[in-house]
C-alpha cells in the first residue's frame, strides 16, 4: 500500500478529510489464488424465514465526524455522546465525487458532503485512492461505512445466517441469505441476495440462525485486515461462486501488470462486481420500510436503541470456539491496542551481513503507539529464505520497547526477499530487500521516464546511477552532488540536487509537473558530466494515448470542454457513466441549449444541485422520463439503448419507427428500442462489430465519447455513415 501509506505520512499536505476517509478503507489480504470466499461452507438445508417485507440500514447511527473533537476520534459507539450522533448521512455518488480541494469549511452544505465524504471512503465499484471519483472507477465490491467501534451492525432484511465467523481478510463476517427479494436489475421479478457485513468485534448470531429485519447481529470492529473501524457492506447476488464474493484473482491482477491494491483502482474484475454483486446502499435505499421497528440491540450507556432481549452478546473469540476451525485460527484472535505495523529494513545488504529490522507498532495516524500493547504473539517470515532468514520467527509484546522491537536479517544469497509481519489474521509487509554480492562500481548516470506527461499533472522521473554495462548500483559513492534541469520544455521539479544519500539501491526518484503541452527533455549534470533524457511527449491522459481507437473522440470533445480528466491525471476510459452524467456529457457535447430556473421533482433527486439544469431541461423537451415510482436514479449506469434515447431525442433526430428485421440477434425488431439501435447500425453511429448490441449494457465514459463524437462526424458530414476517413469540421 504505498501510495496509501505515503499519503497519511503527508499529514500537512492533505486535508484532514483524507486522513480520516483512509482510515476506513477495506484493507483485504485475501487470498486471490482460488476462492476468496470463506473458511465455512454453505449450509446444505437452509431453513425458511419471513417473507422480504423491505430493508433497514445496515447502520443507523454515526458520528458527525465534522463536530468531533480530536479526543472523540477514539471513542467507542458506548462511550461518544447520544448528542454527537446523527441518522446516518445519504449515500450520494454527487458528494463522493465532489471535490475536496473545493470544501469550504464553515459552509453547511460543504459540511454535509465533507462528512458524507468521510462516512462513506470507499464507495460500490471505487477505489483506494481517494480521488473524489466515486463508483465505476475501481473493482472494490462494497460501500465502506466509517463509524465508531461498537456501533450495532442490523439485519437490513429477513434472512438466515449462512455464514458466522472469521477470514483473514474479511475479518470476523457475518453473511445473511434472503430470498424473494425485488430483483435490482429486474424489479417485477425477485431473486436472492446475499447480504455480507464484515470487520466486525462481536457476533450475535450463529450458522443457521434465522433473523428478522432490524435485529442486531453484531458490532463494528477492524477485525481481519482492516485499518480501522469501519463496516464492509456487500450484497452478492445468487450466482456468486461464494460470499463474500472478490471479483479477480491473483493470476488476473499479475497477468495485468498489476498488485493488489493497483488491481483494484485499475477496476480489474469490474465486469464481475456489476455481474456478480448489487449496489448495497441502492438495494437497501429503493426497499428502505421506513416504519420497521429496530430490536435485538444492546442497551448502552449513553446511547439506548429500542432493544428486547438480545442473543448472548459474546466476544468473537467465544463465538469462534463453538465452530469447527483449526485450532491455530482460534489462536490467532487476539486483543490489539494498536492500528498497524511498520517493518522498517536496509535498502540493501551483502551476503554475511545482519542487517537491523524494526518493527513499529502504529497508532492510526502513522505514528509509534509508545503505549502499545496485544495477547499473543506477532509471527514473521520472509519470502525467500534462500536469500536471507530471521534471527526469530515470533515476538510478543515483552519485546517491544516504546512500540519498537529489533531483530536481525542474516543475509545468505544474492536476491530479493520480503519480511511479513502476522497477528489476528492481519499482515503487514516490508519493502524489499536486495541482497546483492558484488557491488559493481558506479560508471554513469541514466534518466529514465515512461515516455510521456499529462500537462500540469506530476510525473514520476528516475535518476539512475549505473555500471558500464547499464544495470543500477548502490555503488554511487562520491561526495560530490548532482543536478537535474531541463533541455527542452518548461515545469517544474520536486527536487534538483542529490547525492549518495538518494541512491540507496542506485535508483533516485522525483517527480516532474510540465507546465506546457511542449516535448521535454531532461539533463543530469555530474562535475563535468551530462547526461541527457529521451524526449517526453504530451499526451492528454496517463492512461489514454494516441494508440487508442477511440482517442481522436476523446481528444476532439477535450478540446470543446465536453470530457475532462481526474485529478490523478487519468481518464478512467472504463469507468461507467450514470444516468446524470451522461446527460451533462450530451448537452456539452452536442451544443445543446440548457436552462437554468427549471425545476424537476423526481424523488430521488434534488434541486439546486450540479445536474439540475441538465435533467430539468432534458425532462421539459421530452429527453428523458421518470421511472413508474416517481424517482430517476440518478447515479445509476446509463445503458445503451437508454443512451441512445437520451441522444437521439436531445437533437430531435427522427428515426423510421417501422423495423422490418431484427437489427441484432439480441434486439428484437418490436422492441421499443428498435428503432434508435437501427438508425446507430445504420449509420455506424455505435462502435458494434458483432451480432449482438447487449442493450442493457452500461455505458462507459470512452463509449459515450465515441458515440457522441460519431454522431457529430454523421451530422457534419451529409449525414452518410460514420467512417474513421471522415472527419467532423472545427
Amino acid at each position: 500500500m504505498p501510495k496509501l501509506k505515503s499519503f497519511l505520512q503527508n499529514k500537512h499536505a492533505r486535508h484532514w478529510i483524507y486522513i480520516l476517509g483512509i482510515l476506513a478503507v477495506s484493507v483485504f489480504s485475501v487470498n486471490l489464488h482460488g476462492q476468496t470466499g470463506f473458511l465455512f461452507g454453505a449450509l446444505s438445508n437452509i431453513p425458511e424465514h419471513a417473507t422480504f417485507d423491505g430493508t433497514v440500514m445496515p447502520i443507523q447511527q454515526t458520528p458527525d465526524w465534522t463536530n468531533l473533537t480530536s479526543s472523540e476520534y477514539s471513542y467507542t459507539y458506548q462511550e461518544l455522546s447520544a448528542s454527537k450522533l446523527e441518522d446516518i448521512p445519504e449515500y450520494r455518488t454527487d458528494y463522493l465525487e465532489f471535490p475536496s480541494e473545493d470544501l469550504i469549511w464553515g459552509n453547511s452544505e460543504h459540511d454535509v458532503i465533507r462528512n458524507t465524504k468521510i462516512t462513506y471512503p470507499v464507495p460500490y465499484a471505487g477505489n483506494y485512492e481517494l480521488n473524489d471519483c466515486g463508483e465505476g472507477c475501481g473493482s472494490h465490491p462494497a460501500v465502506d461505512i466509517k463509524t465508531l467501534k461498537g456501533t450495532p451492525v442490523y439485519a437490513i432484511a429477513n434472512g438466515v445466517v449462512t455464514r458466522a465467523g472469521t477470514s483473514s481478510g474479511f475479518g470476523t463476517t457475518i453473511v445473511l441469505q434472503t430470498n424473494g427479494v425485488p430483483n435490482p436489475i429486474s424489479p417485477s421479478q425477485t431473486t436472492t441476495i446475499y447480504s455480507s457485513y464484515s470487520h466486525l468485534s462481536k457476533l450475535f448470531v450463529t450458522e443457521g440462525e434465522v433473523v428478522t429485519k432490524g435485529s442486531v447481529i453484531g458490532e463494528v470492529g477492524n477485525s481481519g485486515t482492516a485499518t480501522t473501524y469501519h463496516l464492509h457492506f456487500q450484497i452478492d447476488s445468487s450466482t456468486a461462486p461464494w460470499h463474500p464474493y472478490w471479483p479477480f484473482t491473483t493470476a488476473e491482477a499479475s497477468a495485468a501488470g498489476y498488485g493488489f491494491w493497483d488491481a483494484v483502482s485499475h477496476g480489474i474484475g469490474l465486469d464481475n462486481v456489476y455481474k456478480y454483486t448489487f449496489n448495497p446502499m441502492d438495494f437497501v435505499k429503493d426497499n428502505l420500510d421506513g416504519s420497521a421497528v429496530l430490536g435485538n440491540a444492546v442497551v448502552v450507556e449513553n446511547n439506548t436503541v429500542d432493544a428486547v432481549e438480545p442473543v448472548e452478546t459474546v466476544e468473537i473469540v467465544d463465538v469462534i470456539e463453538t465452530t469447527d476451525i483449526p485450532d491455530e485460527l482460534i489462536s490467532s484472535v487476539v486483543t490489539l491496542s494498536f492500528d498497524s505495523i511498520r517493518i522498517e529494513t536496509p535498502y540493501f545488504t551483502q551476503p554475511g551481513e545482519n542487517p537491523e529490522i524494526k518493527i513499529d507498532l502504529l497508532d492510526s495516524y502513522e505514528n509509534i503507539d509508545t503505549d502499545a500493547t496485544f495477547d499473543g504473539e506477532i509471527t514473521l517470515s520472509v519470502s525467500d529464505e534462500s536469500v536471507g532468514k530471521l534471527n526469530r520467527n515470533s515476538i510478543t509484546k515483552a519485546d517491544f520497547e516504546d512500540g519498537v522491537a529489533n531483530l536481525n536479517l542474516y543475509a545468505d544469497h544474492d536476491g530479493t526477499t520480503v519480511i511479513t509481519a502476522s497477528i489476528s489474521g492481519m499482515s503487514y509487509v516490508s519493502s524489499e530487500v536486495y541482497v546483492i554480492s558484488q557491488i559493481e562500481p558506479f560508471a554513469k548516470f541514466g534518466i529514465a521516464h515512461d515516455g510521456y506527461f499529462v500537462p500540469n499533472k506530476a510525473e514520476t522521473i528516475q535518476i539512475q546511477a549505473l555500471t558500464l554495462t547499464g544495470k543500477p548500483t548502490p555503488g554511487f559513492y562520491s561526495n560530490g552532488s548532482l543536478a537535474i534541469d531541463l533541455v527542452e520544455g518548461s515545469g517544474s521539479f520536486s527536487k534538483t540536487s542529490f547525492d549518495k544519500r538518494d541512491f540507496p539501491t542506485g535508483i533516485a526518484e522525483l517527480s516532474f509537473t510540465a507546465s506546457s503541452d511542449d516535448p521535454v527533455i531532461f539533463k543530469v549534470t555530474y562535475g563535468t558530466k551530462i547526461t541527457e533524457s529521451e524526449t517526453m511527449e504530451s499526451r492528454l491522459f496517463n492512461d489514454l494515448d494516441a494508440s487508442n481507437v477511440y482517442y481522436d473522440a476523446v481528444a476532439y470533445l477535450f478540446d470543446k470542454g465536453t470530457v475532462q480528466g481526474y485529478p490523478d491525471g487519468t481518464f478512467q476510459p472504463d469507468r461507467i457513466v450514470s444516468r446524470v452524467e451522461s446527460l451533462k456529457l450530451i448537452f456539452s457535447g452536442l451544443d445543446s441549449d440548457l436552462d437554468s430556473g427549471l425545476t424537476v421533482n423526481f424523488t430521488d433527486t434534488r434541486n439546486g444541485e450540479w445536474y439540475s439544469d441538465y435533467l430539468a431541461t432534458a425532462y421539459s423537451i421530452g429527453v428523458i422520463e421518470g421511472y413508474s415510482d416517481g424517482s430517476f436514479k440518478p447515479s445509476q449506469g446509463v445503458n445503451r439503448v437508454e443512451f441512445l434515447k437520451m441522444l437521439f431525442n436531445t437533437v430531435d433526430i427522427t428515426v423510421d419507427p417501422i423495423v422490418s428485421e431484427d437489427p441484432y440477434l439480441d434486439v428484437d425488431n418490436l422492441a421499443w428500442y428498435a428503432p434508435s439501435v437501427a438508425y446507430a447500425k445504420e449509420k455506424n453511429i455505435f462502435p458494434i462489430s458483432g451480432q449482438y448490441f447487449e442493450p442493457s449494457l452500461p455505458m462507459s465514459r470512452i463509449e459515450v465519447a465515441e458515440v457522441i463524437y460519431r454522431l457529430i462526424t454523421v451530422s457534419q458530414n451529409d449525414d452518410r455513415a460514420y467512417s474513421v476517413l471522415l472527419r467532423p469540421t472545427n
